[in-house]
């Protein structure tokens, strides 16, 4: 079997994916899937990150990797993240490959939790080390390519000190540990529309200035985008547009020649 062109996805949850599911989302893309956390391989169909199952929709769910549609108990499902479009993006790009998504946020982790030894506070998970257990399990089956990052709503809301120099150190823990020092590492911007009380303008300085003070990163403004209704969460549409402008920033930092439609 052909090795995988692998794409780890971490930080919270829009990059887990809170945008509520339509049909595009939903059909399986050839070539295209992504890891569960029990490690077996499935399409990568919207939700493919099971962080939070109530959270998704999938909460009354006997068996959450199998369901498929657009509702569940009578109430939307949510899951449209980035990912998926990055994927579908580098498939287009490369013919014949095959894309293999490791999707690894946990929604509402603080760049604390994204430390080794860190916890999530909502559960027994630890958002770093369970990661890297994942991605290891994960180059089985190909290497990594790219890796996206989208986090900091949690910190800008706690104004956490010191952000920038944690995130940094988060990326350089990641290249060591997964030996991939020259793996593009894509950080994305936080929405405008979040709580006016946070400094989200600080916070989006100190992810752009991380991004340029390391090599190989890139980073990804998220100017203009909209969220879902909640001032929180990316709205399915923006999420789509989100994917483009990691997979253009991508191409930027892996030096690739893009396609005049993408």
């Amino acid at each position: 079997m052909e090795e995988k062109l692998l794409v780890l996805l971490v930080g919270q949850s829009n990059m887990s994916g809170r945008g509520y599911l339509t049909d595009e989302d939903v059909f399986e893309i050839p070539g295209l899937s992504a890891i569960r956390r029990d490690f077996q391989w499935i399409p990568a169909i919207d939700p493919f990150n099971f962080d939070r199952l109530n959270l998704l929709g999938l909460s009354e769910s006997a068996d959450p990797f199998e369901v498929r549609g657009l509702t569940l108990c009578g109430k939307q499902r949510c899951g449209v993240g980035p990912g998926r479009t990055f994927g579908r993006l580098m498939l287009e790009k490369f013919p014949g490959k095959e894309v293999g998504l490791i999707p690894a946020s946990i929604g509402g982790t603080a760049v604390a939790a994204w430390l080794p030894g860190g916890k999530d506070r909502w559960s027994e998970a630890h958002p770093y080390d369970d990661s890297i257990i994942l991605a290891k399990e994960a180059l089985k089956c190909g290497k990594i390519v790219a890796v996206l990052w989208h986090q900091g709503e949690s910190d800008a809301a706690e104004n956490t000190p010191d952000y920038k120099e944690k995130l940094k150190t988060v990326i350089a823990n990641f290249r060591r540990e997964l030996n991939i020092a020259d793996v593009p590492f894509i950080l994305g911007g936080l929405g405008t529309f979040l709580n006016p009380a946070w400094p989200t303008a600080d916070f989006n300085r100190m992810i752009e200035e991380a991004a340029a003070e390391t090599p190989h990163c890139g980073f990804v403004s998220a100017e203009g985008l909209t969220d879902r209704g909640d001032h929180l969460h990316f709205d399915t549409e923006s999420q789509h547009e989100l994917g483009r402008r990691y997979w253009k920033e991508y191409c930027k930092a892996a030096g690739i020649k893009e396609d005049s439609d993408e």
